[in-house]
């Protein structure tokens, strides 16, 4: 069984919150996914942070984030931990030479059965869980599904910005 370990965030000497470093995320969702360390490569979980709109891929927190939820990672920290993906904005554009990016292609269907003692050592919700448990271990990453929505949907992007910005 993968035993989960919790990626803790570090506090940012100097955060990053431009509107440039803001315009490189492609609403792709990964970064609101539950991590976890396995031997030395970090992977998505099927667990999304309490405060992400799954049909949106959009923080609904999203500038109170860090305060309301203490496991919000910054570019930063997630940079230092490898907590974004290959496909991730901010790695394209900011990541150190070294990156090794977090992999979402994690064997959850083998893992099935102790998909709930994970959640315990995530500290999953009870509702997360159950919304997981119900999708069932063959399911399609719910950013996946989302990102598709976005992409076919483009007013949804300006949206979205639109929302983030207000």
């Amino acid at each position: 069984m993968a035993r989960a370990k919790r990626i803790e965030p570090t506090p940012s000497p100097t955060p990053v919150n431009s509107e440039q470093h803001e315009s490189l995320c492609n609403h792709c969702g990964k970064c609101c996914y539950q991590k976890i360390i396995v031997g030395r490569t970090v992977y998505l979980t099927p667990f999304p942070c309490t405060f992400l709109d799954t049909h949106t891929n959009m923080c609904t927190v999203y500038d109170r984030r860090h305060e309301l939820n203490p496991d919000c990672l910054s570019i930063e920290t997630g940079m230092k931990h490898s907590a974004f993906p290959s496909d991730c904005g901010y790695v394209v554009e900011m990541a150190p030479k070294k990156y090794k990016p977090a992999r979402d292609d994690f064997d959850w269907e083998g893992e099935w059965e102790d998909i709930d003692e994970i959640a315990d050592d995530l500290g999953v919700s009870t509702e997360i869980r159950g919304l997981i448990r119900t999708r069932g271990p063959k399911a399609r990453p719910m950013y996946d599904e989302a990102f598709e929505r976005i992409q076919a949907t483009p007013s949804l992007v300006d949206l979205a910005r639109a929302k983030k910005s207000s």
